[in-house]
This record gives structure tokens, sequence and C-alpha cells, in this order.
């Protein structure tokens, strides 16, 4: 695509919020996971039920451990279309924008409107449903991508001593994600340009069918890889941990290209913050963004990014992102900063 004001030039992305019901086969809060399943996913046999077909819409998935008849939620269906996939949404866990200041500073505040838009803040977020085949976490981050989202998180992830609990088939091998297919690293980052409505883009289908084999239905693999990351995230802090830096590293790279394209340098934070949630999101154009930043107070421009949505179909997350951004306002959380300088240099 072209960077032209002439042109419709949405970057979108398949997603479909969550709505704020969570699951409610959550592990209590206050009661320590020691579910067998969790520990040691390559020494113990793992099944899924139910089994077969149909797979009928909220139907509810869980890895069983064959020895211990033990169960882990993974997930109910979910249908978009002619796609169904696995679905969770879980309160069990949620983003705390103050425990993470001393990890990544004040872009921790910055991130939150987005967080709380696309996950309402819950680090176990999962859609196995669309055409990305899997995306996790609190800021949504896609399996289909090559060099982005999911697969960054996983090079990291990888590297935990507790990867070999939960995915011990994986490694990084020359700075890329590889299974270990008969005892050698092989990439699941080959890449291949996809056609998708009036554009090309990128994938990574080995990475994507590792996690989640075909996204017009419910697969076995689909529902362990679920199963497991959310046992991930629930055991290891570090994992949590991890979730954060990655997502704040993507948002900053991509925030630095938009910084420089519309000119948000110098300018409020809370103006950066929908620039940056919008195309995230993917409902908005350059085009619709030069306009409302060319209207001549900041009210006026805050409030003409608010209104973007070139698809009409949502309004629940622009008030949403409203919601957040005027607590950070209500705040003075950005008092007197802008982008670009003091605690928000990119």
């Amino acid at each position: 695509m072209t960077d032209s004001d002439n042109q419709d030039d949405i970057e979108l992305r398949a997603f479909a919020g969550f709505d704020d019901i969570a699951d409610d086969e959550d592990i209590p809060v206050n009661k320590p996971a020691t579910l067998t399943v969790e520990k040691a996913m390559r020494a113990i046999s793992l099944n899924v039920e139910p089994s077969g077909e149909p797979q009928a819409k909220g139907t509810k998935y869980y890895a069983v451990n064959a020895a211990t008849g033990e169960r882990s939620y993974a997930g109910k269906v979910h249908i978009y279309g002619s796609r169904r996939g696995i679905s969770r949404a879980s309160n069990l866990l949620r983003y705390d924008r103050f425990e993470f200041e001393n990890e990544v500073g004040p872009w921790s505040h910055f991130l939150w409107p987005t967080v709380m838009a696309e996950s309402g803040g819950r680090y176990i977020s999962i859609n196995a449903w669309d055409r990305a085949h899997f995306t996790w976490g609190f800021y949504q981050l896609a399996a289909h991508t090559a060099r982005d989202n999911l697969i960054l998180l996983m090079r990291e992830l990888v590297q935990l001593p507790s990867c070999q609990d939960y995915f011990p088939d994986l490694t990084l091998h020359n700075g890329q994600v590889a299974e270990i297919v008969n005892g050698q690293p092989r990439t699941l980052e080959r890449e291949v340009d996809v056609s998708v409505g009036s554009w090309v883009e990128t994938q990574i289908p080995d990475f994507m069918k590792y996690l989640n084999p075909d996204s017009r239905r419910v697969d076995e693999r689909e529902v362990l890889s679920a199963a497991k990351f959310a046992l991930w995230a629930i055991n290891d802090p570090a994992m949590r941990q991890k979730t954060v830096e990655v997502s704040v590293d993507i948002m900053k790279r991509k925030l630095r290209y938009r910084a420089k394209m519309f000119g948000l340098y110098g300018k409020r934070l809370e103006l950066a913050i929908w620039v940056s949630d919008m195309f995230h999101h993917g409902r908005g154009s350059r085009s619709q963004v030069r306009a409302a930043l060319k209207l001549n107070s900041f009210e006026k421009q805050l409030n003409a990014l608010s209104k973007i949505d070139t698809t009409g179909k949502h309004a629940a997350r622009l008030k949403n992102v409203k919601t957040y951004v005027e607590k950070l306002i209500d705040e003075g959380r950005f008092d007197g900063q802008v982008l670009g300088s003091g605690d928000f240099l990119l």
C-alpha cells in the first residue's frame, strides 16, 4: 500500500473484540494453580475433550491428563463467519499498569487504553477463530505476521526455562523460532506472501499451523496450544513480564514510524495513544488522521481522532478507548509531557 491521502489505506487485520463476559472455568484467584497437567507437559500424555464433531458454538474444551484424568480448561468454540476456533477471556490475571512502571516506565499507562479495549486487561485472552489462526494476550498479538507480534514474543518465551514445561519441542535457532523435528531444528518462520483482500501480506504459515492447523475447525493441537499458553501465564510471572515488555516494544516501534508520518513529536501523548490504537486495531486511514491533526486545538484533534472508524462497526471500541484516555487526562498522568522528550523518547 502507498502513503496517499487519496487512498483509503486502512491497515486491517482480522479482529473481533472480546465482550466483557469472561469464561466461567477459571481457577479461583485465591487458589494456587496445582493441576498436574501444568507440570512437565513433555512427560505426560494429554487428551482433548470432547473429541470429534460437531463443534457447536459455546462447546467447552479441556486438555486432560491421560494418567490422572485431571482437566485443564482451554476455552470454548467461537464462530466468526466461516471460521471456527477456541476463544477464552479469563478474569484470573489482569494487567496492572502501576505494577509495570518499574519495568517499562510510564509507557505502561500509555498502553493501557488499548489493552483495555483489546482484552479488558486480561492476560489470558485467546482467539483461534480468525485468519491469524492464533492470537494471544492482553495486547492481542497475532500469529500470522512475519517478524511482528506473536512470533516476536515467542522468540523471547522459548528462551525461558519454563518453556520446557509447555513447548519442549521449540527452540531458538539462528534467531528464529524453530521446531525440533527428528532431533534437528526446523524454522517456523518461513515467509509466504498471501493475498488478503486488495493487498498482499507476508505470513508465517508454519508457525500459524503449529499453534492451530485449521482456522475453520477446532483441532486438538489448537486446544492444547490454548491450554498451555494459559497455564504458562498462570504459573510463570516471567511469561507475563515478557508479554508486557514485548508488547510495549512493538507498540513503541510502530509509534516511532507513525510519529514521523503524522508529525506527532512534540504533541500531547493522548493524541499519540489514539493514533497508536487506531492502527493496532485497524479501523482508520492515514488521510483521516492527517485531517484530524490539522484542526486548530488539542480538544478538536482529540475529538476527531476519537471518532475515526472507516468500517462503522467499532462504536464500542471507540467508547472504550475514550473512557480510558479520559481517565488518564483526569489523573493528569501526562501533564507537561509530549511525545519524543523526557520519559517518552522513542
